[in-house]
């Protein structure tokens, strides 16, 4: 399990950020874990996985990146699938700001090509929505519309897990995120887009 969890933070460290950046992961607290967490870094991991009340079950994580030639950073927030009710083809689920507020992001191990038009039907709280998802440029995440970054900062944000499923021509896969600690960790991510 713990390899997985490090292949997401490295999938989603190349989606928030440039690769060879030292990139600092915090938990939803706000706690650093490490300072040189980067793909290229290779060493320790960041640390237990605390929400906000100190339980060790939320594995939500900050992540930022300092931004290069005065330009502005990023931030995210990403969490892992449950590894033992998900296909391993689904490796999490990242927010981000985004430059309209922001965005949400599923991440994938196995890229998809560029002009892909992946379908999306997320599960919570007894109900279900489809989307039409894009691909980012790495290939390695399908950018949510805003309805579902409305519904996952809103009324889902209480939810104590989302079930996501991805089809792409015959191909479907599904897994499952934890939801507890997301609001202590939108508030921080919503501190950091404001910063930006």
């Amino acid at each position: 399990m713990r390899h997985g969890r490090w292949l997401f933070l490295i999938l989603a460290v190349k989606l928030c950020c440039y690769p060879s950046t030292a990139t600092e992961f915090f938990v939803a607290d706000g706690t650093n874990r490490s300072k040189d967490a980067s793909p290229s870094s290779g060493s320790p991991g960041p640390g237990a996985p605390m929400d906000s009340t100190g339980e060790a079950h939320s594995s939500w994580r900050l992540v930022r990146r300092a931004g290069a030639n005065n330009e502005p950073g990023s931030a995210a927030i990403i969490h892992t699938v449950d590894f033992e009710r998900s296909d391993p083809r689904l490796a999490g689920l990242m927010l981000r700001c985004g430059t309209e507020g922001i965005e949400t992001i599923i991440v994938v191990v196995e890229p998809f090509p560029p002009h892909a038009q992946p379908q999306i039907t997320i599960r919570a709280m007894g109900q279900e929505f489809r989307f039409n998802g894009t691909i980012v440029p790495t290939g390695a995440g399908i950018r949510l519309p805003i309805d579902a970054t409305i519904l996952l900062t809103g009324p889902w944000r209480a939810a104590r897990e989302l079930a996501i499923n991805v089809t792409e021509g015959d191909a479907a896969f599904e897994g499952v995120v934890a939801l507890s600690g997301l609001s202590a960790a939108l508030e921080s991510l919503n501190v950091e887009c404001d910063q930006k």
